[in-house]
């Protein structure tokens, strides 16, 4: 029985050995946090892209000061308080049982509550197409046409 109840206790600390040295280096290469955020501009402000598009110290600024100012509108337009988001998804999802259980479907109500949930949608797309068109402006003809193959690429081996 004892011999069990070491074995176990030793396969345990294996285990949390292992955990913590796995989490410890995915700490130390950042890749905890990398995977969020904008994947366009996590791109275009690596040196790896400085590289393959050949940006000058010029466009690299350009490009950060571009990105930081759409963080920043994105983080205005999300708002910061969790709890509010949580109440505001919790009214909604209310309103979409009280039109889904109601006796008679009524089409201008969903409409409107579509229109609610769109409309934000609608803004945080507006900022992405705004920044990204600030960014082709940065750019020259050539990066364009450069990032462009870039994209292509990496959108196939996406979808695959």
């Amino acid at each position: 029985m004892t011999k069990i109840n070491t074995l176990s206790k030793f396969v345990l600390i294996c285990g949390l050995a292992t955990a913590t040295l796995g989490a410890s280096s995915a700490l130390a290469k950042g890749g905890m946090y990398e995977k969020q955020g904008n994947p366009s501009a996590r791109f275009l402000l690596s040196d790896r892209a400085a590289e393959k598009l050949n940006l000058t110290d010029e466009q690299q600024a350009k490009l950060s000061a571009i990105f930081e100012t759409q963080k920043e509108q994105m983080k205005a337009l999300k708002g910061s308080n969790k709890e509010a988001r949580k109440t505001q998804r919790a009214e909604h999802k209310a309103k979409m049982d009280v039109l889904l259980l109601a006796p008679a479907f009524d089409e201008n109500a969903a409409k409107e509550l579509l229109n609610e949930r769109n409309e934000k949608h609608e803004q945080f797309g507006l900022i992405k197409l705004k920044t990204q068109h600030q960014v082709m402006q940065v750019l020259n003809g050539e990066q364009q046409e450069k990032l462009a193959k870039i994209q292509q690429r990496l959108n196939k081996k996406h979808s695959k």
